[in-house]
């Protein structure tokens, strides 16, 4: 009886000893699905991210060359408007004003009413004093201002002559500021020897006036 149990128990041992454990899989199906679905969401994010940065490449080109397309553009206008510019000052010939204007801008100086001047001037008068550095550049409002006070020095002054001889219009035409005796200015001189001369643009107003206060400086 003890012979039986004592090989009843050899023979589990001997079994126990012969079974091998099953081994585990070293990583689960589930853990690899799991692997592969993040790579496929890293490969999707890169080209995304790739498609997104060669989108944003090629718009910032475009930008760049419709820039430099436009600038070109705006370049070409500037020159096309500048020879325009150009080619009106050289057509542009002074005009005298009619025989009716001429005649009330004399009137002006010789009656002392130099506000009535304004209406027959430019929207820029240079106004020159000669010998000085006045005036220059002026608004017609301030050309008139100038011509007040020069004629308002004496009372004598507006006793302007606006027939002069042509051998002193001839005078004043050769000399220091001749640019200021053109064909068409109309010049007179006072009973003190002040003279004014007023030059046109093209389109027959007051652009210059002239002024001396002393036809010895001529």
């Amino acid at each position: 009886m003890n012979e039986e149990v004592e090989e009843v128990k050899e023979t589990q041992a001997t079994e126990i000893k012969t079974q091998k454990p099953k081994r585990q899989p070293l990583i689960s199906k589930s853990v690899l699905m799991g692997v592969l679905i993040l790579v496929l969401m890293l490969a999707s994010a890169a080209g995304a991210y790739y498609w997104r940065d060669s989108q944003a490449n090629n718009f910032e080109k475009l930008q760049s060359d419709n820039i430099s397309k436009n600038q070109n553009v705006i370049r070409l206008l500037n020159k096309q408007i500048a020879d325009k510019a150009g080619d009106d000052s050289v057509a542009c010939t002074e005009i005298a004003p009619t025989a009716t204007v001429i005649g009330n801008i004399e009137a002006s100086i010789t009656s002392g009413n130099t506000a009535a001047l304004e209406c027959y001037m430019a929207s820029s008068v240079n106004v020159i004093l000669a010998a000085s550095e006045a005036y220059g550049q002026q608004t017609p409002a301030q050309a008139v201002a100038d011509v007040t006070s020069f004629i308002s020095d004496d009372i004598n002054s507006w006793d302007y002559n606006f027939s002069l001889p042509a051998a002193t219009l001839n005078t004043y035409k050769q000399g220091s500021y001749s640019q200021y005796f053109t064909s068409i200015s109309v010049v007179g001189k006072a009973a003190n020897n002040q003279v004014i001369s007023f030059s046109f643009d093209c389109t027959g107003k007051i652009d210059t006036v002239f002024l001396a206060t002393t036809a010895s400086v001529l």
